[in-house]
């Protein structure tokens, strides 16, 4: 099985547990829900689901109670909240471990305010996969595998930013790239 056999089975599994918790549901009964990250642009390596929601209203005491019946599900190991309303992010974080077949999901819900500005994942998700080519798809998922096998950690984003504005295309071009670029910073980057 090649690299983009991995992620599809990785997004299958992804889409199946978010339709088992209805996450998407849930979310949508405080705004307008979007699947982010890694899972919207199908290069699922880590075992990662990231989510982001914009409300009118922003209540996180809402969505709370609608995840709080998630505790009754056995492969709901955690479910975590963070005020995070007075930071950069300026929102507020909530978090899901799920176990499925052994394995641990990490589960990522943002909720923000309609009209909070900045580095919005919302945003990117039509960017990446209208620049995204199988080569490109390949060469990421190829990079994040090797990373994460060596239990090198970076941040997904400068992995796209390398391939897909520099033509790095393998982890020792992406590591020698990095030393000449600050990864350790929050970026606003686009694919060009």
């Amino acid at each position: 099985m090649n690299s983009i056999e991995r992620a599809n089975k990785r997004k299958v599994k992804a889409i199946r547990i978010l339709d088992e918790l209805q996450l998407i549901q849930k979310w949508s009964t405080v705004g307008n829900c979007f699947l982010v990250g890694a899972t919207a642009y199908d290069l699922i390596v880590s075992l990662d689901i990231d989510m982001e929601t914009f409300s009118e209203n922003v209540n996180p005491e809402k969505i709370m109670s609608e995840l709080t019946s998630l505790i009754n599900n056995k492969n709901v190991l955690e479910l975590k909240y963070k005020n995070y309303i007075e930071s950069d992010f300026k929102g507020f974080y909530f978090k899901i471990i799920y176990l499925d077949n052994e394995e641990e999901w990490n589960i990522d819900m943002w909720l923000f305010s309609n009209d909070r500005q900045g580095a919005l994942s919302r945003d990117l998700v039509p960017l990446m996969k209208k620049a995204l080519s199988e080569t490109t798809r390949k060469a990421i998922l190829e990079i994040k595998e090797a990373l994460l096998e060596d239990n090198l950690n970076y941040s997904s984003i400068f992995i796209y930013q390398a391939v897909l504005d520099y033509g790095v295309s393998n982890v020792t071009d992406f590591l020698a790239w990095s030393k000449n670029h600050d990864t350790n910073q929050l970026i606003q980057w686009k694919p060009r």
